[in-house]
């Protein structure tokens, strides 16, 4: 019975501060069905996510190498090329295998090209531990960094970063773009991205999930409505929570129950759905509602373990924040509509699709 090889082309072998022999090279397209899967692998990701990264091969784009090990040493070498003879496993790289199969699947004549490094002599403990390693110990990407990095192509992205590096702006240098927080940060890129959408849906497709749709989303609504009157009615939300809780004198985030992004969210869309808070496009609370807004109970257990959750308790929050503005009032009272949308799905973490 033949076997079937690993084909590697423009390859060479190399050798790790380790003293350990590798061998580096590029995928032959037709050796990607002959790589082997272990029990150790996770599953396959959805097919919504593997054609994300397949369009990124179909695109050109290169994504990291995969790490395979070989369970023996035998292999034969013709000019560039390596064929390796012994049973090859996906150690690290099972999705973007699975891309690359996926695009040659649905797109005859694509060659997607898939880097690789190779592991003689390997053992299934030896690549289990090594899966954990590469896998359990690896810092994901941060969402905050992928939307920093638009700003240069996303003029809305550019305003936002502006915004939040500007001395007059209340949340002044209170936003993460970066992939830790500090102290002194009490809400992410990718929240205020969030809450801003949610505060002009009215005007546009602020609701969006993901960040690639968000962000065109809040392009949109910016275009419609101009770059100042996008950016002023962003301070003018937070200073309207500073106003009624205040922002300068937190300094645990952790104890600012008015800072979570549940809580905004729901502020943000009782702003969006009711007219009196208005004028054409921006944005204007009366002073009487700033005063009833801020008598909100926030410290209160109930608000805090709501704004701390989603789903269902989402649109509680919202309910007693409606409940609690209307409380007393006969005329101008704000509509009771259904909550339909408090709760946009996760955002997939862009990392599990750049190191799939």
């Amino acid at each position: 019975m033949t076997r079937e090889s690993v084909k590697l082309i423009h390859a060479a072998l190399d050798e790790t501060p380790d003293m350990e022999i590798i061998l580096r090279g590029v995928l032959d397209p037709g050796s990607l069905a002959v790589l082997k899967i272990a029990e150790y692998q996770r599953e396959v990701m959805p097919l919504t996510t593997i054609s994300k990264l397949a369009k990124a091969f179909d695109a050109g784009s290169s994504v990291p190498d995969i790490d395979l090990g070989m369970r023996g040493q035998s292999y034969l070498e013709k000019g560039d090329a390596f064929y390796l003879q012994d049973p090859v496993f996906i150690i690290d790289g099972l999705q973007r295998v699975s891309a690359a199969r996926h695009l040659m699947k649905t797109k005859p004549g694509a060659s997607p090209k898939l880097g690789a490094t190779v592991h003689f002599s390997t053992t299934e403990a030896w690549e289990r531990d090594r899966f954990r390693t590469l896998n359990a110990d690896r810092s994901k990407l941060s969402p905050n960094i992928l939307i920093r990095n638009m700003r240069t192509t996303m003029p809305v992205i550019e305003l936002l970063y502006g915004l939040c590096h500007d001395k007059t702006f209340i949340m002044h240098n209170r936003v993460c773009w970066a992939q830790r927080a500090t102290r002194d940060h009490l809400i992410s890129a990718l929240s205020l991205m969030r809450v801003g959408g949610i505060l002009h849906s009215h005007l546009g497709p602020g609701r969006s999930v993901t960040i690639t749709e968000l962000s065109g989303g809040l392009q949109t609504i910016m275009t419609k409505i101009g770059r100042l009157v996008f950016r002023d009615n962003l301070r003018t939300f937070f200073e309207i929570i500073d106003d009624c809780w205040g922002i300068k004198v937190i300094t645990f985030r952790e104890g600012a129950t008015y800072l979570r992004l549940s809580f905004l969210s729901c502020l943000a869309t009782i702003f969006s759905r009711h007219q009196i808070f208005w004028h054409g496009s921006r944005l204007h609370v009366d002073k009487n509602i700033v005063r009833k807004i801020q008598s909100f109970p926030v410290s209160d257990p109930e608000v805090r373990n709501l704004s701390s959750a989603s789903g269902k308790a989402r649109e509680l929050l919202y309910q007693l924040m409606l409940n609690h503005i209307n409380r007393g009032k006969r005329a101008k009272r704000l509509g009771s509509e259904e909550v339909t949308d408090l709760n946009p799905r996760p955002e997939e973490d862009p990392a599990e699709v750049a190191q799939a």
